[in-house]
């Protein structure tokens, strides 16, 4: 009898000391914030931060709180992992009415997808209405057009430009909270409604803007002007340009449908076509007939051996440039040295076209002989 009571105690004494420790949250992805941390790491790399381990997510989330500006954005390129010094805080406390929020470097999106993971883990209303007043930012910003830029404001301008990044992050987005997806299941039926609407007209923009040459669909630019939907130079560039890496992107979006129309079939395959055309090994040989007389023969080994790309093409030719803020094609004789430039191209439709096209082909029935790697 005197033992049954002693191990009832001991086990009452341990559930009660188990109900006074600190619950465990699990981890929230941060993938999303790649490109903003990337480009604040550039501009704070002589700065000495201490940052929050992966678990501490209730600290990160009271650091987006804090970071969030009274419109429902965040400026661009912060790091939310880092430790704020009082003075770090009270400055975000006077910012807070600042209209700089913006979408650039995919921008709000890993934002809202955090702050709703760590509301599902912890039942706090303030991280699901932060992630909600975020949610009616993302929508407001929609352009008449469908599309948005990276100007994180509901009142843009007639000089808006379309940002085709910052559309494709937002209609990705968008399309997973009208489905209900985790972890936005939290989200209001109307809401949710609202945002099937603006994924349809978002989508109908991208059709809208891909490119053709030589009558064949290409793909897509990085800018486009607002009043007439033609392409036009991006931020800090001179001319417009193709993107391939941004078209990747779209094309990826459009795959993802699970039961798509004539047109998003059509352009899904124009763009894996146009990718499968124009890799730099091909524009390399059929430029090298052209090389100036006076130059030596030049090797076509500095260039990878599998597909890539430039990161910028011609509108008209889809020729490769040096660069969009510079605005000139590239010569034959420069590619050795351009390909010395890890910054200059990229493998970005490999894998989409050795693998996933062909899956997504075989998928809505395409016919065979569409274009593969």
């Amino acid at each position: 009898m005197i033992h049954t009571r002693i191990t009832c105690l001991i086990l009452l004494l341990t559930l009660g000391a188990c109900s006074h420790q600190p619950p465990v949250y699990r981890p929230v992805a941060t993938d999303g914030f790649a490109r903003v941390l990337e480009f604040w790491q550039r501009t704070h790399s002589d700065e000495k931060v201490d940052l929050y381990s992966q678990d501490q997510i209730l600290a990160i989330a009271d650091n987006l709180l804090l970071m969030q500006r009274n419109n429902g954005g965040w400026p661009a390129n912060i790091n939310p992992f880092r430790k704020l010094t009082g003075d770090q805080r009270l400055q975000f406390l006077k910012d807070q009415n600042a209209r700089d929020a913006s979408f650039a470097n995919a921008n709000i999106i890993p934002q809202i997808f955090y702050l709703s993971h760590v509301y599902l883990q912890t039942g706090d209303v303030r991280y699901r209405d932060s992630a909600k007043k975020a949610f009616r930012l993302v929508m407001s910003a929609q352009l008449y057009n469908g599309g948005w830029s990276q100007q994180a404001q509901s009142a843009i301008d007639e000089m808006a430009t379309i940002d085709t990044r910052a559309t494709v992050t937002a209609l990705r987005f968008l399309r997973r909270v009208a489905g209900g997806e985790m972890p936005y299941g939290y989200v209001p039926f109307d809401m949710r409604r609202e945002a099937a609407d603006s994924v349809r007209k978002g989508d109908q923009l991208l059709l809208r803007l891909q490119q053709a040459h030589d009558s064949r669909a290409s793909i897509w630019a990085g800018a486009y002007d607002l009043k007439t939907s033609q392409p036009t130079a991006a931020s800090a560039e001179v001319v417009a340009a193709l993107d391939p890496e941004v078209s990747v992107r779209i094309t990826r979006y459009f795959m993802q449908i699970e039961r798509p129309p004539a047109e998003v079939v059509r352009a899904v395959t124009g763009a894996a076509d146009w990718f499968s055309r124009n890799t730099l090994q091909q524009a390399q040989l059929r430029s090298g007939a052209k090389r100036p007389g006076w130059l030596p023969a030049y090797s076509r080994v500095a260039l990878p051996r599998k597909a890539v790309w430039a990161r910028e093409y011609t509108i008209a030719t889809s020729k490769p440039l040096v660069g969009a803020a510079n605005g000139r094609t590239v010569k034959p004789y420069e590619v050795n040295a351009l390909a010395a430039d890890h910054d200059w191209y990229g493998s970005w439709a490999r894998e989409l076209l050795q693998t996933e096209y062909p899956r997504w082909r075989r998928r809505v029935i395409i016919p065979s002989g569409s274009p593969t790697l």
